[in-house]
C-alpha cells in the first residue's frame, strides 16, 4: 500500500482529538501529519491560555484514552464487533489547533475584484468554494479534477467529530470562583471559534480535579460552568483526583459510549449535505471561469458525490452503503464520458487511474469487511481486466515496464489487504495439523446454487499474492532492461527536443521514467533485487505457516537465484545451504533440481570460503545420478588445497542415510543364530556408484560398530590389489581380523583403532568407480545377546583433511550374501525382511552345569526359618570356574530376608536392587572338578507375611580352556509361604472361689505395695485351633499372652491344655493334662485356658480391656527347630463395676440311703460397685425337675459383697441338658441381670437360655 497515498487507502475512523493532555507547550504547533498548507491557510486557529493539565492523572487518562485509538485494530467486523462498534482515532493534540478553511480566499487580481463593472455597475460577488474543491482556482483540482487525497486528509486528520479539551478543576474555596470564571472564558473561547468555522464538530470538557471537593459545591460548580458555557450534560464530564486506573478506564468507556452516537451523527450529517448536493443534478459553477479548459462535466461532480458518500459510511462503519456507494462511483469513473474523455497526455489521466484503483481498493475493503470473499477476488480480478483494457485502448499497452510496476502494487493491495484484515478464517488453527493455518478460505453461502467458480476465486492467503507480485518485478526488470540506451539517457544530457519527444512513450504511473528506472550513465537505478528478495521473504514466512514445504524451498530457491545475480555470494550460499541440507529433494528424486543447487552452491563457494560444505557438496555430487559439472575437481584431497590453510586440519563428517553418497556400505552375517564362541562368517560390502570417468575413491579406514556385545571391526588400507586382475565389477577379498593389541598399526597416521578394544586387519581399500568390493571376514562373539551393526563409517584421512562418511540406518537395504558361482561374485537375498541378517541372536553356549534343590518342601509357614540347601553339578568334560548369585523376588517389599549360609560364610544380608527385589552378593565357589559337585545353603528368615517368594540362582562360570567365554546357567524355584494355623476363640466367666475382701475391714498393714487388692474376675478362654499345613505339625507348647492392658488391672493365664474329645460332667480337672499334641492337615484342635484379671486397686471402678495374643510353639516331625507362630486374638472388656449372676452346678444326694440323682444349683449374686442394691430373685417351675429352694425372694447386697442362693433339683432326665430360669432384677434401677455360666456343667445357648448338664 505504501505505493498510493495512505489516505486513500486506510480504513476511516471517527477522528477525536485530545486537547491539553500532552506535554508541549501552547505555543509549538500540532504535531499531526499529512497535513498540507491548503489545511492551515485561512483556518479557524483554537487557542487556550490555560496550562495543559499534568501529574500522574492526567498521564493515567491519556494512556487510557491512547489505548481506546483503534488506527490499528484489523479491518474485519469480527474485531469491530469486540468493541461494540465504538471505534475512533484519537490523536493528541496541544492548546494551539487551527482547524481547516470552509472557503478559499478571493483569488488575487482578478477583474471581478474591481470596483465598477464594463457597465459601471457593481461587479456581482464572487461565489467562493473550498480550497479543496475543483471549483476554486488555487486547488489543485481546477478546473476539472475530480477529487484529491487531501479531502480524505481533511476529515481524517484536521477535522474532528469531537474536539475534548482538557482543565483543571481546582480544590481550593478561596480561589475557586476566580478559577471557574477564567474556565467559562476559555470555554466560550473555543466555542465561538467552532461556531464561526460553521462546523459541527462536537465540543466536550473534562475536568480534572486537584483535591478534594465538596460534592454539593461540585455539583453546583458544573451546573454554573455549564449554563454559563452552553453545554449540555453530554459535553461536560468530571474526574475525581483520586481516581483509581480501573475507575479511569471507566471513565473513558462511558465518555467514548456517550460520543460515539453523537459522532456517527455528525458523518451522517456530510453524508446528507453530500447527497443533496449529488440531487440537483447540475454542476455548480466555479469561482473564476477558466480560460481554454473545460469544467469538471456533471458525471465528474457524480462520482466525487458518491466516493464521498462512501468514506462517510466508512467512518459511521456502514460498510455494506459504503460499497454501495463505491461501486457506483466506479461504475460511473469508466463511463466513457470521463475516463475515455480525459487525454492521455494530461495528468488527469493518471489522477483519475489513482482515484480508479483507490476505490477499487475500498471496495474489496468492504467486502472482506462483510465476508464476501469470492466476490472480493472477483472484484479483483475485474478491475486488473479493465486497467488491462483501458491502458491497451488508451494507454501505453501492457508490454512495458509501467505495466508490470502496476500489477507488483496491485498484487502486494490484496496481500496487505488480507494481512491488514487478519481475516478470521485464514487465522483458524486446524485441528488436524496443530500449529498450522488454512491456505484459503471456502466460497460464501451467499452465492447462488449451482453458479460456478474456479479455484482462484477461494481467497488464498497472502503469500500467493506475493508470489504474484515477485513475478510481476521480474518482469519489470525484464522489460526495463529492453529500454533503447538513448531513451534512458538523463534530461540534462539530451536536446530539449528529444526529451519533449520522448515524454510520453513510456508509463510511468507506480513507476520511474526511463532514465531513473535503469540509468544509463551507471548511477543506481530502481533496486528489483532488494524488492523481490522482500517480497519473497514475506512469501515464505507465510507459506510456512501454513506447513508448504515445497512451495517454500521454490521460493528459496528463487531468492538464492536473485542473490546470485546480486552477487551477494555470502548470502546465497547460506539460503542455498538451507536447501541442500533439507532432504525432500531427495526423498521426491528430484534429481535434476538438487544438480542445480549443488553447482549454484559450488558457484557461491568459489567466493565464499567453506571448506566442510565443500567437500559435502563434491562427495554427493560424485554420485552417478548427477552430471559431472565442467572444471570441477572431485579429488577430495584436492579440492580442498586452494580453500583450505596448510596448518589446519578440517574434518568433516557425513551422513549416508540421509545424503546421496558415491559409496554404498553393506554388513550382513551369514546366520540369525550363533553359540558363544563358535566363528561367525560375515561380508562387508562396499559398492561405488561414482560417476564413470572419476577417480578412484581411496579410504584409509573403515570401521564397523555393532550393538551388542561384539567388537567393534577396523580394515586399515594397504597398499596394492588383493589378488590378480579382476574382469568382473565385483570380487571377493578375505580379510583377517586379529585382536587391536597384536596388530600393528604403522601404515595409519591417524587411526582409532586402537582406541579402544576391537578387532583389526589390513586390506586395499581403493573402490574404482561402478566397482564392488566384497570383505569376508570372520568374527567369535563371547557373550551372549542380540547384536546388530550400528554404524559403517567410511573415513579418508590426509595432511589437511579427516573426512567420515557414516551409514547407521540399514533398515532401506535389501540384506544380500554373495556367492562365487564360476568364479564370479553373485548376491543372493537373504529373506523377505528389509534388514534380513543386520540383526542376529547369539546364544549361549549350551551349559552342562545343573543345579538342583533336592531337599526343597512343598510349602513353607509364616515365622519358619528355613533353610534351602543347593547342588551344583558339574557335568561339563572339564574343571569349572563357578560363581553363585541368587535373588529373591516378592510381591511385598519386605516379606522375607535372605542370606548364605556355610562354613566361612560371611552371614550377609540380602539388598533390596528393586522393588520387591533382594539380592546376595555373588559366592564364589572356586573350581569344581568334572563330574564334581559343590553344596551351598540358603537361609530364609523373617518371613512373616503368606506370600508366595521366586528365588533364582544364576550360576556364572567360566571353562578352564576358555576363560573369556561365559556361560550361565539359572535355576528359579517358588517357596509358598503359607499360614500354618488359624484360631477361634470363646470366653466364658468363671466364679472364682477365693473369697472377697470386706468393705468394713483396713487391709493389713504389711501388704505388699506391689499387690494387686483389688476384685479379680475369672474366665475360660477355649482356643480352636485349625491346620492349613500340609503335614502333620507337633504343637509343643501354646501361651496365652497379654500385650496390652488398660483400666488398671493385671492379668496371667495358664499354659494351654489340650482338651478331650469326650466331655464330662465332673468339676475335677483332668489329672492326666496334656500341653502338647500332633495337628494333622485340615483339622481343629481346642486348647482351654484360665485367665485372670485382677484390679490392683480396691475402689478402681473403670472397664478393663485387655489385647491378647496367642503364641504358639510347633515344630516338623522330621525338625527338633521350634519355630513360633503369633495370633491375634479378639479384644475382652471385662466391666469389673458391674452386678452379675454366676451359676454353678454340683451333684448332690437327697439322703444318706438315697440313690436318686439330684443336684445343686448355686447362683452367686454379685455387687462389685460401692452402692448398696437390692435384688429381687424369683426361680421358675420346669417341667423337666423339680426344685427346692425360695420361691422368690429379695436380696440386699452391700458394697463390694456377694452372696450366694441355693437351689436343689431332681431332674426326670439323665445325660442332657435341661433349662433352669432364674430371674433377677434390680430393684432400683428395674435392670434384669443375666445368668453367667461360674463352673463346668453350665452353658448359655445362642438365645440366651441358661442350661445344665444332669
Amino acid at each position: 500500500m505504501d505505493r498510493y497515498p495512505q489516505d486513500y487507502v486506510l480504513h476511516n475512523l471517527p477522528l477525536l482529538l485530545l486537547s491539553g493532555l500532552n506535554t508541549r507547550s501552547p505555543s509549538e504547533p500540532d504535531r499531526l501529519v499529512k497535513t498540507h498548507d491548503f489545511l492551515h491557510e485561512g483556518g479557524f486557529r483554537i487557542k487556550v491560555d490555560a496550562p495543559i493539565v499534568s501529574g500522574p492523572l492526567a498521564e493515567q487518562l491519556l494512556r487510557s484514552f491512547c489505548e481506546q485509538d483503534a488506527s490499528g485494530i484489523p479491518w474485519h467486523s469480527q474485531y469491530s464487533t469486540v468493541r461494540n462498534g465504538k471505534v475512533f482515532k484519537i490523536v493528541e493534540v496541544g492548546r494551539v489547533y487551527t482547524l481547516p478553511p470552509r472557503k478559499a480566499p478571493p483569488p488575487p487580481h482578478s477583474p471581478r475584484l474591481s470596483a465598477v463593472g464594463a457597465n459601471g455597475s457593481p461587479p456581482p460577488a464572487l461565489v467562493l468554494h473550498s480550497p479543496l474543491s475543483p471549483l476554486t482556482p488555487s486547488s489543485p483540482l481546477y478546473p476539472d479534477g475530480i477529487i484529491s487525497p487531501l479531502w480524505i486528509t481533511k476529515h481524517q486528520s484536521r477535522l474532528p467529530c469531537a474536539f475534548l479539551t482538557f482543565f483543571t478543576l481546582g480544590s481550593d474555596p478561596n480561589t475557586s470562583s476566580l478559577q471557574d470564571n477564567k474556565l467559562k472564558s476559555e470555554i466560550n473561547n473555543v466555542r465561538s471559534v467552532l461556531t464561526s468555522a460553521n462546523y459541527k464538530t462536537r465540543l466536550v470538557v473534562i475536568l480534572l480535579g486537584d483535591g478534594i471537593v465538596n460534592p454539593s459545591d461540585l455539583e453546583e460548580r458544573l451546573s454554573t460552568i455549564r449554563r454559563a458555557t452552553g453545554l449540555d450534560g453530554k459535553s461536560i464530564y468530571f474526574l475525581a483526583h483520586n481516581s483509581s486506573l480501573a475507575e479511569t478506564d471507566a471513565f473513558v468507556n462511558s465518555v467514548l459510549s456517550s460520543l460515539h452516537p453523537l459522532c456517527v451523527e455528525y458523518y451522517r450529517d456530510l453524508s446528507k449535505h453530500a447527497r443533496r448536493k449529488r440531487n440537483r443534478n447540475a454542476a455548480p459553477q466555479p469561482t473564476v471561469q477558466p480560460g481554454s479548459s473545460h469544467i469538471l462535466s456533471l458525471q465528474g461532480w457524480n462520482v466525487r458525490y458518491e466516493f464521498k458518500l462512501g468514506v462517510f459510511a466508512e467512518f459511521r462503519q456502514e460498510m455494506d452503503a459504503a460499497c454501495r456507494n463505491y461501486e457506483t462511483a466506479y461504475d460511473s469513473l469508466f463511463a466513457a464520458e470521463i475516463i475515455d474523455a480525459i487525454a492521455v497526455w494530461s495528468p488527469r489521466f493518471n489522477e483519475a487511474r489513482l482515484l480508479a484503483d483507490a476505490i477499487a481498493f475500498r471496495t474489496i475493503r468492504c467486502l472482506l469487511w462483510t465476508d464476501q470473499v469470492t466476490t472480493a477476488v472477483r472484484s479483483w480480478v475485474a478491475h486488473r481486466d479493465r486497467i488491462r483494457d483501458l491502458v491497451n485502448r488508451r494507454g501505453k499497452g501492457t508490454e512495458n515496464y509501467g505495466w508490470e510496476a502496476w500489477q507488483t502494487a496491485w498484487a502486494k493491495i490484496m496481500a496487505d489487504l488480507v494481512s491488514r484484515s487478519e481475516y478470521p478464517p485464514l487465522h483458524v488453527k486446524l485441528l488436524n495439523t496443530p500449529g498450522l493455518l488454512p491456505i484459503s478460505v471456502d466460497v460464501e453461502k451467499s452465492l447462488s446454487v449451482g453458479e460456478r467458480f474456479v479455484p482462484w476465486e477461494q481467497l488464498h492467503h497472502e503469500g500467493y499474492w506475493l508470489d504474484m507480485a515477485k513475478k510481476c518485478v521480474v518482469a519489470r526488470r525484464q522489460w526495463a532492461l529492453q529500454i533503447p540506451e538513448d531513451d534512458r539517457q538523463s534530461p540534462g544530457r539530451s536536446p530539449a527536443s528529444m526529451v519533449a519527444s520522448k515524454a510520453h512513450l513510456y508509463d510511468t504511473y507506480l513507476a520511474l521514467e526511463p532514465y531513473r528506472e535503469v540509468p544509463v550513465d551507471g548511477s543506481p537505478g530502481y533496486n528489483y533485487v532488494e524488492e523481490i528478495i522482500s517480497t519473497l521473504d514475506a512469501a515464505i514466512s507465510h507459506f510456512a505457516k501454513r506447513g508448504q514445504l515445497r512451495k517454500m524451498e521454490i521460493l528459496e530457491l528463487q531468492k538464492a537465484f536473485e542473490q546470485i545475480h546480486a552477487e551477494s555470494w555470502g548470502e546465497a550460499a547460506t539460503t542455498l545451504r538451507q536447501l541442500w541440507y533439507s532432504h525432500h529433494w531427495r526423498h521426491a528424486g528430484w534429481w535434476k533440481l538438487l544438480q542445480g543447487l549443488g553447482w549454484a552452491l559450488l558457484d557461491c563457494l568459489a567466493h565464499v570460503e567453506d571448506g566442510e560444505l565443500l567437500i559435502q557438496l563434491i562427495w554427493e555430487l560424485s554420485n552417478d545420478v548427477f552430471d559431472r559439472k565442467p572444471n570441477t575437481n572431485y579429488d577430495l584431497r584436492r579440492a580442498i588445497a586452494p580453500s583450505s590453510p596448510a596448518d589446519r586440519l578440517l574434518s568433516v563428517a557425513v551422513g549416508i542415510d540421509e545424503a546421496l553418497s558415491p559409496l554404498v556400505a553393506t554388513f550382513a552375517f551369514s546366520t540369525h543364530d550363533v553359540f558363544v564362541g563358535e566363528p561367525l562368517e560375515c561380508q562387508l560390502c562396499i559398492q561405488s556408484r561414482a560417476q564413470v570417468g572419476l577417480p578412484a575413491i581411496q579410504l584409509s579406514e573403515i570401521k564397523v560398530v555393532f550393538e551388542g556385545s561384539l567388537k567393534p571391526v577396523y580394515l586399515l588400507a594397504r597398499e596394492g590389489e588383493d589378488g590378480d586382475t579382476h574382469t568382473s565389477s565385483a570380487h571377493f577379498v578375505d580379510v583377517r581380523l586379529n585382536e587391536s593389541s597384536t596388530t600393528p598399526l604403522s601404515g595409519t597416521r591417524r587411526s582409532s583403532a586402537g582406541a579402544v578394544a576391537s578387532q583389526t586387519g589390513s586390506a586395499d581399500l581403493t573402490i574404482p568407480p561402478n566397482y564392488i568390493k566384497i570383505f569376508r571376514l570372520r568374527v567369535v562373539p563371547r557373550e551372549a545377546g542380540e547384536v546388530s551393526v550400528a554404524s559403517v563409517t567410511l573415513i579418508i584421512n590426509d595432511e589437511s583433511l579427516t573426512f567420515a562418511a557414516t551409514s547407521t540406518n540399514f533398515s532401506h537395504t535389501v540384506g544380500q550374501w554373495w556367492e562365487s558361482k564360476a568364479g564370479v561374485p553373485t548376491p543372493r537375498s537373504l529373506g523377505q525382511e528389509s534388514n534380513a541378517f543386520n540383526k542376529i541372536n547369539v546364544q549361549p553356549k549350551p551349559p552342562k552345569l545343573k543345579i538342583e534343590a533336592p531337599g526343597l518342601r512343598r510349602s513353607y509357614y509364616t515365622n519358619e526359618s528355613m533353610t534351602i540347601s543347593f547342588e551344583i553339578l558339574n557335568e561339563e568334560e572339564e574343571d569349572a570356574i563357578v560363581s553363585l548369585g541368587a535373588r529373591m523376588i516378592s510381591p511385598v517389599e519386605g516379606a522375607a530376608q535372605m542370606m548364605w549360609t556355610g562354613e566361612g560364610v560371611e552371614m550377609a544380608r540380602a539388598t533390596a536392587s528393586g522393588a520387591g527385589v533382594l539380592a546376595l552378593p555373588d559366592r564364589e565357589l572356586g573350581t569344581i572338578p568334572s563330574s564334581g559337585k559343590a553344596v551351598v545353603s540358603l537361609r530364609i528368615t523373617d518371613t512373616a507375611a503368606a506370600v508366595d517368594h521366586e528365588i533364582e540362582l544364576l550360576a556364572t562360570y567360566r571353562l578352564e580352556s576358555e576363560q573369556e567365554t561365559i556361560l550361565t546357567k539359572t535355576l528359579t524355584v517358588d517357596v509358598a509361604v503359607i499360614r500354618p494355623f488359624e484360631a477361634n476363640y470363646d470366653f466364658i466367666p468363671r466364679l472364682d472361689e477365693e473369697p472377697w475382701p470386706n468393705f468394713f475391714e483396713v487391709p493389713p498393714q504389711h501388704s505388699d505395695a506391689s499387690t494387686s487388692l483389688g476384685l479379680r474376675h475369672l474366665y475360660s478362654v477355649a482356643a480352636s485351633i485349625y491346620s492349613f499345613a500340609t503335614e502333620p505339625l507337633v504343637i509343643e507348647a501354646i501361651l496365652l499372652t497379654a500385650t496390652q492392658i488398660v483400666g488398671g488391672a493385671v492379668c496371667s493365664a495358664t499354659t494351654g491344655i489340650v482338651r478331650k474329645m469326650v466331655e464330662t460332667s465332673d468339676a475335677v480337672k483332668d489329672t492326666n493334662a496334656t500341653i502338647s499334641t500332633v495337628i494333622t492337615p485340615d483339622h481343629t484342635e481346642t486348647f482351654d485356658f484360665d485367665l485372670t484379671l485382677q484390679k490392683q486397686i480396691l475402689g478402681d471402678r473403670h472397664t478393663v480391656a485387655v489385647e491378647l495374643a496367642l503364641q504358639i510353639g510347633w515344630r516338623r516331625q522330621d525338625s527338633d527347630e521350634v519355630s513360633t507362630t503369633l495370633l491375634e486374638v479378639p479384644r475382652l472388656v471385662a466391666p469389673m463395676a458391674e452386678p452379675r449372676v454366676m451359676l454353678t452346678v454340683s451333684s448332690t444326694s437327697l439322703g444318706p440311703s438315697s440313690n436318686i440323682g439330684a443336684y445343686k444349683l448355686s447362683f452367686t449374686i454379685e455387687n462389685p460397685s460401692m452402692h448398696f442394691l437390692t435384688f429381687n430373685a424369683s426361680m421358675e417351675a420346669s417341667e423337666d425337675f423339680a426344685f427346692s429352694g425360695p420361691k422368690a425372694c429379695a436380696i440386699s447386697l452391700v458394697p463390694i459383697s456377694r452372696q450366694t442362693l441355693t437351689y436343689r433339683i431332681l431332674p426326670n432326665k439323665k445325660d442332657e441338658w435341661i433349662g433352669v430360669h432364674m430371674n433377677v432384677v434390680d430393684a432400683y434401677f428395674g435392670q434384669t441381670l443375666r445368668v453367667l455360666p461360674g463352673g463346668n456343667g453350665v452353658k448359655v445357648d445362642k438365645k440366651g437360655n441358661v442350661l445344665v448338664k444332669v
